[in-house]
């Protein structure tokens, strides 16, 4: 892919989330564009995330600015102070939690003429919430697993409900942690005590299948640019983490659900959308939508669909190039690793290794990789030195 952007500066104003790497790896693989990034935190995110830490010595990121958190306003200022300071051109938040607190204090962004357009509060929330999808999809009439919304003790006991269920919470970023395959009335209710949360919970049947995922870009309702995966070796039951081995493929029947799904939410900005393939009824049906980037972006980018380049253009009103991936795989570093133990020779397919995995990065960007190596090694030592302390 040629690049007609020249010397454009991005900032990412949610460097916090794990998502970091993949969106700032996609960037890295277009020229002349500038990258920053705005942080309040050092460590990670989440307690498994190293972006923090180590991503900071990315040669890739122009500047890496931190920040004490304390409110959504002062965050929103730092953004401006940001944008004016170093004269950003676009503004692209990444991850659900931190673009659903700019859309709702928008009005206080002096800056918002340069943020990535994205969908109304409304529909944006329609995405992220669960439960207001569920009730989405059924209103528009689009396919999706039988479900019911229950919010207390006593709905809980009374459920009449087939199982197998799905039980998960309608609210809140789990990363799949929250989802659990229910097999009966006792696991719902000792489910529900394990897992506390002040949302409601949505039970969905569970539907004899498989996963699939698609990455889209839309703008007012209009399907960009797009992609679709699915897992390698097919996971039995249901998915609760992300795919660390899949393969791209082409299906015209997802792609028309895709299109009734993003018009009617009248979408703008990517999205990550789950769907599971009803074996029974062989039908596609829509699980949830992740309002946001996602892990694994930079594989698409490497199969020829960049999703954050091709999101800044589309904001600039310039004229994109799409074309679908219909075939090719993707391996994840985790997915590498178990590859090269079982296959040590897999390490001389080259071309494979730069084009189908992060490989292409690790070469790039070895300060971050031998970061993180340093930062896990003191981390198992000081495990081990506390462990034989206390014994």
């Amino acid at each position: 892919m040629k690049s007609n952007l020249k010397n454009i500066s991005i900032l990412i104003p949610d460097g916090e989330t794990t998502l970091l790497s993949h969106v700032v790896y996609s960037l890295a693989l277009i020229k002349y564009i500038k990258i920053y990034v705005l942080s309040s935190h050092k460590t990670g995110y989440f307690e498994y995330s190293l972006d923090n830490n180590c991503f900071k010595h990315s040669r890739f990121i122009e500047k890496f600015v931190y920040y004490e958190k304390t409110t959504t306003e002062a965050w929103i200022n730092k953004i401006d102070n940001t944008v004016e300071v170093y004269d950003i051109d676009l503004i692209m938040p990444i991850f659900d939690l931190s673009t659903d607190k700019l859309l709702k204090h928008i009005d206080l962004l002096k800056s918002r003429t340069k943020l990535c357009y994205l969908s109304s509060h409304t529909n944006f929330e329609t995405a992220l919430r669960k439960d207001l999808l569920c009730l989405f999809l059924k209103s528009n009439h689009l396919p999706c697993p039988d479900s019911i919304i229950v919010s207390s003790k006593f709905e809980y006991e009374a459920v009449d409900i087939d199982f197998p269920i799905v039980a998960k919470p309608t609210y809140g970023f789990e990363g799949g942690m929250g989802v659990k395959l229910v097999s009966n009335k006792e696991e719902l209710l000792n489910y529900i005590k394990i897992n506390k949360t002040d949302s409601p919970l949505l039970l969905q049947e569970f539907v004899e299948g498989f996963d699939v995922s698609c990455n889209v870009l839309c703008k007012k309702g209009k399907l960009l640019a797009y992609t679709m995966q699915k897992g390698i070796t097919m996971a039995k039951g249901i998915k609760v983490t992300p795919q660390h081995e899949f393969k791209f493929f082409h299906d015209d029947t997802l792609l028309g659900l895709m299109e009734d799904l993003m018009k009617s939410l009248n979408w703008s900005g990517v999205a990550n959308i789950d769907f599971r393939f009803d074996q029974t009824n062989t039908v596609y049906k829509v699980i949830e939508i992740n309002p946001r980037f996602w892990l694994n972006t930079e594989a698409s980018a490497l199969a020829g669909v960049n999703f954050p380049y091709l999101y800044c253009l589309s904001t600039l009103n310039r004229s994109i190039e799409f074309i679908p991936v219909k075939k090719g795989t993707f391996l994840h570093l985790k997915a590498l690793a178990k590859r090269l133990k079982r296959k040590p020779f897999f390490i001389f397919k080259f071309n494979y290794l730069l084009n189908n995995t992060p490989f292409i990065f690790i070469i790039k960007d070895p300060i971050v990789i031998w970061c993180k190596f340093i930062w896990r090694t003191n981390n198992i030592i000081s495990s081990k030195f506390l462990k034989k302390k206390k014994a």
